[in-house]
């Protein structure tokens, strides 16, 4: 196993990282050998994420393996490598079995949680992003119609199974705090700002006030375009994956994640409609925690964007600066018109003690870090 003091060697010793490389290889060869036992196959490795994991997909030279129940191409498994997220790894399982009663996630196939392993069902390759290119109106409607009502399924899993049986945690005060302090720890220094703390503290406690007391279901935690799959075996369902995040907490927080992606644009005109669409789909499931109006849904899914898109910024470029994954940095202007347009919208239409917190935030936000935004980012992204 990969520990803290080796993954220090290798940052001062690239050789031994190719080595490291190698033996993994090795490792994960020797246990998809015994997996698949007399079976010949080829490793694929497929582009990285956000995370630390490695993912591959596996082809079998026969085409005649067939382990999983779903009806698969069998020939194709993904295998995941978490070398050192055997906690994530293990989150990863628990949640799968809380959610695939629910919604389409993969089949697990084969594990090995102390090495890091796992063998799932593959979707295939057509992500929900891919569909969405060419598509006209009507069936880019049909897409986010299909994402939303799997999404209210995954809603309508029991929160207290959620937390008894699997121990999900709560999107509470801390996490959501750590979060947004992503963009105070990491953007802000990017672009070379002071931090009015005052200001920043009192729009962290107003949003977090707020969501809160928003109707608490399963959230998946990244739910957008990259993370859903059109099923190669079913493609009339969406495939759900990197679901291991999974908190309780607030009904809006998946949505935004969807209909403000961080990788595709909408015009707002057609951000609301999704958003009525997601109400209505809501009040045809009696059991199913939800507001009161449409118009609380649009204030609840504007401050939830706030925290998250405060977060997304913080985490782009901690991949950019800390991780070298430069190419989440085009994305980063997308991200900040969503975040712009959610501050005003609440500006103007958020409660008193929203008002209060994001007018004079906005003052800042407007006269300081835009420019210096700017001036960092040039007209390279923006």
């Amino acid at each position: 196993m990969i520990n803290k003091d080796m993954t220090d060697k290798m940052l001062l010793n690239p050789d031994l990282t190719n080595i490291t490389s190698n033996t993994r290889q090795q490792q994960l060869e020797h246990w998809l050998q015994q997996v698949f036992a007399n079976q010949e196959f080829t490793l694929d490795s497929l582009p990285g994420d956000a995370s630390a994991r490695q993912y591959h997909r596996i082809q079998f030279s026969d085409n005649s393996n067939s382990l999983d129940s779903k009806g698969t191409d069998a020939a194709r498994y993904i295998v995941m490598d978490s070398a050192d997220e055997q906690d994530a790894l293990q989150q990863f399982i628990n949640v799968a079995k809380l959610m695939s009663p629910a919604i389409n996630v993969p089949e697990l196939i084969a594990q090995d949680v102390e090495q890091g392993f796992l063998v799932l069902q593959d979707f295939g390759t057509l992500e929900f992003a891919h569909l969405l290119i060419d598509a006209s109106p009507t069936q880019v409607n049909d897409y986010y119609q299909l994402a939303m009502q799997t999404l209210v399924a995954l809603q309508n899993v029991p929160v207290e199974t959620a937390r008894v049986q699997h121990q999900l945690p709560d999107y509470d005060t801390a996490l959501l705090t750590r979060e947004m302090d992503l963009f105070s720890e990491w953007f802000i220094p990017y672009i070379e700002v002071s931090l009015d703390k005052a200001l920043w503290d009192n729009l962290k406690s107003a949003l977090i006030a707020e969501i809160l007391v928003q109707p608490q279901v399963i959230v998946h935690r990244d739910y957008h375009s990259r993370n859903l799959m059109q099923d190669q075996a079913e493609p009339s369902r969406l495939g759900v994956i990197d679901f291991q995040d999974a908190v309780i907490g607030a009904y809006s927080y998946d949505l935004v994640s969807l209909v403000r992606d961080a990788y595709v644009e909408w015009p707002e005109s057609q951000v609301s409609c999704w958003i009525h669409d997601f109400w209505q789909l809501q009040q045809q499931q009696a059991s199913l925690a939800t507001s009161s109006s449409v118009e609380q849904l649009e204030s609840d899914v504007n401050v939830m964007g706030v925290q998250r898109h405060l977060k997304v910024l913080g985490i782009f470029i901690r991949l950019s600066e800390r991780d070298g994954k430069n190419r989440y940095l085009a994305d980063i202007p997308k991200v900040m018109r969503d975040l712009m347009f959610e501050l005003e919208w609440l500006g103007a239409y958020g409660s008193d003690s929203i008002q209060q917190a994001v007018l004079p935030f906005n003052i800042w936000l407007i006269d300081t870090v835009l420019p210096a935004y700017q001036r960092k980012f040039s007209q390279q992204y923006i």
